[in-house]
């Protein structure tokens, strides 16, 4: 892992929310749950930036609490994906979304600040942002070419992919895996969960035509 990469598996789901620092930039990516163990990985610096790859419940866990201590940090989220509490708590079809909903995720994302919304291509820092829809509508991934790092969020794990059944499209999710797929081997994979994997790897085990 690249020295200016921090990795912090949070919450129930075993989310990892990553902690990237540059100079200028210091982003927070998916602070799924844990809050004090979040803001303890700071060092007592303040991000400038704090990124959802997309809104579901275990990638928002402490996501208010990062922003009422950082307010000067941005909120950024693709501007395809659905904000309102039924999509960020899972509510609408998943078991566990409701056990979470019943914990009070609804206070977690109240009053939330308007985000930056992103679009494919944009630049923030050091990434160029991809939308990639499949896990949801409006997913994105963040690729650092200079530091050959995707932060791929739920749609890219090390061996398999976001689930589609969430509100997301299981055709749209195969574009975008291609999509991303094509990007060099050499490109280190920085996924939602489980453990890193790398462009190669994966491209190797899909057996996709990408090229």
């Amino acid at each position: 892992m690249s020295s200016n990469i921090r990795s912090l598996s949070v919450g129930l789901l075993q989310t990892n929310c990553y902690i990237v620092k540059t100079s200028g930039f210091l982003g927070v990516i998916d602070p799924g749950d844990s809050f004090m163990r979040i803001d303890s990985a700071l060092e007592g610096s303040v991000p400038t930036h704090v990124i959802l790859t997309h809104s579901h419940f275990d990638h928002i866990g402490a996501l208010k609490e990062l922003l009422d201590k950082y307010p000067s940090a941005v909120f950024c989220i693709g501007e395809h994906e659905d904000l309102s509490y039924d999509s960020m708590a899972g509510v609408a079809q998943s078991i566990l979304g409701r056990f979470f909903a019943s914990r009070g995720y609804d206070k977690r994302i109240s009053d939330l600040p308007s985000p930056l919304l992103l679009k494919d291509g944009d630049t923030l820092g050091p990434f160029t942002v991809f939308h990639t829809p499949g896990h949801t509508s409006g997913s994105i991934c963040l690729y650092d070419e200079a530091d050959r790092a995707l932060f791929s969020g739920d749609t890219l794990f090390y061996h398999s992919y976001g689930r589609c059944d969430l509100g997301g499209d299981e055709t749209q999710m195969v574009e975008s895996l291609k999509r991303i797929l094509a990007l060099p081997e050499d490109v280190t994979v920085y996924p939602g969960h489980g453990e890193i994997t790398s462009i190669g790897e994966e491209r190797s085990f899909f057996g996709l035509s990408v090229l």
